[in-house]
């Protein structure tokens, strides 16, 4: 069982690193949340964040390049491995459990980039109620997850990842982070297809199709603690 458990890390890690991106790319893309974790940082006092799902610690990395101290959490031991030779402070261990290990108010920012989709519903509603409790007001929680909407990805890109379970839509998400009691609540389409400008410029392409068909492939759900709570 474990030496299954270590293959299947294995390929894990080796499909991300030829279809996810490379991490120099996949941190490019990251910085647009600088401003926002940033902000939460300070407004919280300056506490640590926590990844869930660190992975290869891309996100991490570029936390602690901007004076951020973080730490990640992973099942993956084939990911840790190379996110502790990056110099990141990352643990294995089952996210749920490091999540509920956490003390009240403790925490600014808690994110988690590319993994609702692997989990069970409950497992999200869980995640997202306990992080209300291990925030300090004005922290952010943060997840990032493929935006099915788009059409490319709903069909083909969700599917290359055989541990994705479900998509966690927009409407779904919003619901579930306001009944959590985060306020105010921002929801973002992210990325869009290279081509997208192209097909969006076409005279003879309509809009509606362009946005369905190349528009933004990843969703952000962010939510801030209110300093009330």
């Amino acid at each position: 069982t474990e030496g299954f458990d270590l293959f299947k890390d294995s390929f894990y890690h080796r499909l991300e690193n030829q279809f996810r991106g490379a991490p120099e790319e996949i941190a490019r893309r990251l910085r647009v949340y600088l401003p926002d974790v940033e902000a939460a940082w300070l407004r919280s006092g300056k506490l640590p964040a926590m990844d869930i799902g660190c992975g290869r610690g891309e996100w991490l990395g570029l936390l602690k390049s901007h004076g951020i101290a973080g730490f990640g959490i992973d099942t993956n031991a084939a990911q840790i491995e190379e996110a502790k030779e990056a110099g990141l402070d990352v643990r294995l261990g089952d996210a749920l459990q490091a999540l509920a290990d956490q003390e009240d108010n403790s925490l600014s920012v808690i994110t988690a980039h590319h993994l609702i989709e692997h989990l069970p519903f409950d497992a999200v509603a869980w995640i997202t109620r306990e992080a209300g409790r291990v925030l300090a007001p004005g922290g952010l929680l943060l997840f990032e997850t493929p935006n099915t909407r788009n059409v490319l990805v709903g069909a083909t890109t969700f599917h290359t990842d055989p541990t994705h379970l479900k998509p966690m839509p927009e409407q779904v998400m919003g619901v579930l982070f306001e009944t959590a009691g985060f306020d105010p609540v921002d929801i973002r389409g992210l990325n869009p297809h290279e081509r997208f400008n192209e097909f969006l410029g076409k005279p003879d392409f309509n809009d509606e199709l362009a946005f369905l068909m190349f528009g933004p492939q990843d969703l952000a759900i962010l939510g801030t603690k209110p300093k009330d709570a």
